[in-house]
């Protein structure tokens, strides 16, 4: 693709999200009312979840619905909601040496009575290799969701400012969790934001967030 061409396809989102709604007698730009809108529908129902697994739901609401808000009401590339390789150079060194840092953190934190109470009950007697495999799955939908659809919608509007914003219902969607994972949820939103807004790939960060969650599950849950 041109330069020209690839300036142009990133210009065009910009301009229909300036587009807005008048809703009593207050006008709101319409991308953001709809993304809101729809984050939030999506996030309550993920949070009181009851329909079957819960990363299978999630790969539904978090993953499937916003790709649907992409593609049919927006009409726009997913690509540009970081659904490709991006800056692979940047971001495949980045997961690597992510996934040796926190392999050191994962075996500490593992070992804490409050880490191996909740991922012992979250594991619930699933093997090693589906736990694996169901974290996989469920970190691609957050991913997707937070630094892929949240951040590219935030985005034209709020530039880097989005990378912040997308890190607030990132963190409250951990408040259930051990209390040191949900008060780091800050850091990693953040740095997680920043790695995607950097590669324009949400994959990198996908590999390095299954790496920490398939790991403090196994480990904590007593499987390694």
């Amino acid at each position: 693709m041109s330069q020209a061409a690839s300036t142009a396809d990133e210009a065009a989102p910009e301009s229909r999200a300036g587009t807005t709604w008048r809703i009593w007698g207050v006008d709101f730009n319409a991308r953001m009312v709809q993304a809101i809108t729809a984050a939030m529908l999506v996030l309550l129902v993920a949070y009181d979840n009851n329909y079957g697994q819960p990363e299978y739901a999630h790969l539904v609401l978090e993953a499937f619905v916003p790709l649907a808000v992409i593609v049919l009401v927006w009409h726009e590339n997913p690509r540009r909601y970081g659904l490709a390789l991006g800056d692979w150079r940047l971001g495949l060194p980045v997961a690597i040496a992510g996934i040796a840092i926190m392999a050191v953190a994962i075996a500490i934190l593992g070992q804490l009575p409050d880490f191996r109470i909740y991922y012992t009950v979250l594991a619930a007697q699933r093997p090693a290799w589906r736990l694996i495999l169901d974290a996989g799955v469920d970190m691609f939908a957050w991913e997707f969701f937070f630094r892929g659809w949240l951040l590219g919608a935030f985005r034209p509007r709020y530039g880097t400012d989005a990378i912040w914003l997308q890190m607030i219902p990132f963190a409250l969607m951990h408040v259930w969790k051990p209390e040191l994972e949900v008060l780091s949820t800050i850091v990693g939103g953040v740095f997680f934001g920043i790695l995607a807004w950097r590669t324009r790939s949400f994959l990198w960060g996908w590999l390095l967030h299954w790496f920490m969650v398939a790991g403090i599950i196994l480990v904590a849950a007593g499987y390694i």
